[in-house]
């Protein structure tokens, strides 16, 4: 089960896969940058037999898709088994907004002012973009009934007006800003 692949380890998520391209074991570590959001700190790669590590091998595994799943199991036992997570995280707020309330929110223009939207969108882009859709704004403009044209502006906002921080290049999404969290606790 999903647990056996998740360890804790002090503030620290340790998410192992045994049996990648069947020859390697990867251990992805995760941090909390904020209540809401998990970051990929650590990869460590280790060979299953006794044979050398070949750079073609490494070349071919997918970090990202492995990242991608790992945190998804992550979100799904914090869903599952919420006492446990926090209990072994001590964070009560990891995976407690109602991704579908704000999709619907947003979906049926019931956001009460500017500020509300875009703390919202900013939850759901950063929760979607994660999921790997390669064209998100499409994606997104179908979900939240909007033309993706707007979607792509009030992406654009999201970062201009400071409600995401745009982290390391390369890496999808952003940091949720002090503004965006105020938001957020204030739920």
């Amino acid at each position: 089960c999903m647990k056996n692949n998740i360890k804790f380890n002090n503030s620290n998520i340790l998410y192992t896969f045994s049996n990648v391209n069947g020859k390697y074991i990867v251990e992805l570590t995760y941090n909390f940058i904020n209540q809401y959001q998990l970051q990929n700190t650590s990869i460590k790669i280790s060979s299953k037999s006794k044979n050398a590590i070949s750079s073609i091998d490494v070349r071919k595994l997918n970090i990202y898709s492995l990242n991608k799943n790992a945190q998804k199991q992550i979100f799904n036992l914090a869903d599952v088994d919420n006492d446990y997570f926090i209990k072994k995280t001590g964070n009560k707020n990891f995976n407690k907004i109602n991704i579908s309330k704000f999709v619907k929110n947003i979906h049926t223009r019931k956001t009460s002012n500017r500020n509300e939207l875009m703390c919202q969108y900013a939850y759901v882009y950063d929760f979607y973009i994660k999921s790997n859709h390669n064209n998100y704004s499409l994606f997104l403009a179908k979900k939240l009934n909007y033309s993706e044209n707007y979607i792509k502006n009030l992406t654009k906002e999201l970062f201009e007006k400071k409600y995401l921080l745009k982290n390391t290049t390369g890496v999808p999404g952003g940091l949720f800003s002090k503004k965006t969290l105020k938001y957020f606790n204030s739920l």
